[in-house]
């Protein structure tokens, strides 16, 4: 009963950590939704092409999420961004205790708290609604049930229904639906190294169904194979994909502390796993040593698996460090054990976590300001948008209104953000010579911080001749042509800013030519 009190604890903690507004302005659970109310009512051209776009209608797209969307579509239409976020919040607590309870016939109830509580700060990194949680979760199921497999406490059968079950699921949920085969191959190695014949024979088995079972999809083998190409669709910088080392070299960047932090937990883990390894043998720990190498390079390489490093860092580091010190005395490990608890108090009460912020559910107050406006003046025409406010403009406005671009860079041509989206934003004449082709009515675009954007919208604003900034507020800007069709418009809800905004291209950033 005291254990289930600590449990309890924790994972309230963890929900204070995780229950946050929804950014919906920032978010791609608009597009998420919108796609499964089509898909739902029967447009099937959401799965294969550029649906939301003017410019790249036809442009081959996969849709390798599209399952989420039609989850969060029932449960949006249901009980409301509020429910949604909720429901979404207890998946992430439920995938929480999974991996809390992975292995933990290894190591002791205490410690596995205190490296819980150390690995709130990097679980709590993104904490959007995201197809990568029923990633995060899979993740925990695949290991938890091939441990109970390999403790005989589950039959092969079982295990491998239960496992196909879920594989078909997560390939046409996320991307990440890779990891469910090579877990199971790493699995397979070890039982292998082990001479572990019967377990090595069924996990043999499996990794060739889960294989086949990547297959059903709506894109078949094209859908099996996007993981290993779509990282080649970015074209231009994307926060979530940038390393460690790339945002530690950017001194002003505000998530610096929370970096190194992150390089301290990957020390506490590669410590003591190569003295493990050393003393105990590299064959006995293949499977330890091989999944913290991944892991752990995937995180240093891409910020947006950092979530997903932070599930796994909590057993694979209890694991690797209730080895380390199991040869020391009694008196010794309690100690250690109490100054990581206490440590995990405190770090998790400071690192990537705002005391002035309180639980919160639903969408952000003010978000939909800007659609609403749009839509109550019944505003029509081109729009001229950026990439980032996609996903919320989707949401709102398609299928009626189709945009310029939105944040699938995959979904349209590399050149097209090369030589058309960013130089636009930046070049005066390209820009004049694009309205004159696509004749824009409306430009709609999210208060973002990218050196472009900044200059583009301050050369709009201070192009009072042929624009007038009719909405404004901390999530969007709204901007509409002087003409005719808009003079009420604009007569009734003008705003007049004053704009002194002088830019250089960034060093860091390639110009695209």
């Amino acid at each position: 009963m005291k254990q289930w009190l600590i449990i309890i604890l924790i994972l309230s903690w963890l929900g204070w950590h995780l229950a946050h507004p929804v950014y919906l302005t920032r978010s791609d659970l608009g597009r998420h939704i919108k796609n499964g109310e089509l898909i739902l009512h029967g447009n099937w051209d959401v799965l294969y092409k550029n649906f939301y776009s003017y410019t790249n209608p036809e442009y081959p797209f996969i849709n390798h999420h599209w399952l989420f969307g039609v989850w969060c579509y029932v449960l949006w239409h249901y009980f409301g961004f509020t429910g949604l976020s909720f429901i979404y919040l207890i998946l992430k607590l439920f995938t929480f205790y999974v991996f809390f309870r992975c292995w933990r016939r290894y190591y002791s109830f205490p410690l596995v708290c205190a490296f819980a509580l150390l690995s709130l700060p990097l679980i709590s990194l993104r904490y959007d609604i995201r197809p990568e949680g029923i990633s995060y979760l899979f993740c925990g199921l695949f290991w938890w049930m091939i441990d109970c497999f390999q403790q005989k406490r589950l039959k092969a059968h079982h295990l491998i229904i239960g496992s196909c079950a879920l594989q078909i699921i997560w390939v046409n949920t996320h991307i990440f639906f890779i990891i469910g085969p090579i877990l199971t191959a790493i699995f397979w190695w070890q039982a292998r190294i082990n001479r572990e014949e019967r377990q090595a024979g069924v996990l043999k088995k499996l990794f060739w169904l889960l294989l086949g079972m990547c297959l059903i999809n709506p894109s078949g083998i094209y859908g099996f194979l996007t993981p290993f190409h779509i990282d080649k669709a970015y074209s231009i910088p994307i926060i979530e994909n940038g390393s460690i080392l790339y945002f530690l070299q950017q001194k002003t960047f505000i998530y610096t502390s929370f970096f190194i932090y992150f390089l301290i937990t990957l020390s506490m883990l590669i410590v003591p796993l190569f003295f493990l390894i050393k003393r105990e043998g590299l064959k006995k720990h293949i499977f330890i040593g091989l999944w913290t190498l991944l892991i752990s390079l995937a995180a240093i390489m891409g910020i947006r698996m950092i979530g997903l490093y932070g599930f796994f860092w909590m057993p694979l580091s209890s694991y690797v460090f209730s080895k380390w010190i199991e040869t020391g005395s009694i008196k010794f490990r309690k100690n250690i054990t109490t100054i990581l608890l206490i440590l995990g108090v405190l770090i998790s009460a400071s690192v990537n976590f705002d005391w002035k912020q309180w639980p919160g559910f639903g969408v952000l107050p003010g978000s939909n300001d800007a659609a609403e406006f749009f839509k109550r003046e019944k505003i029509s025409g081109v729009i001229f948008n950026d990439y980032e406010i996609g996903g919320y403009l989707i949401f709102h406005l398609c299928p009626q209104h189709k945009l310029f671009v939105d944040d699938r860079m995959e979904a349209y041509p590399q050149d097209f953000f090369k030589r058309t989206y960013v130089p636009m934003q930046w070049n005066d004449d390209l820009w004049r010579k694009m309205d004159e082709y696509y004749h824009f009515n409306v430009i709609f675009i999210r208060q973002e911080q990218n050196a472009w954007a900044i200059r583009f919208l301050a050369d709009r604003l201070m192009d009072r001749h042929h624009w007038a900034l009719v909405f404004w507020s901390d999530e969007a800007a709204v901007l509409l042509k002087r003409n005719a069709q808009n003079a009420d418009i604009i007569r009734r809800n003008e705003i007049f800013l004053h704009v002194n905004v002088k830019l250089s291209w960034p060093k860091d950033i390639p110009y695209p030519s």
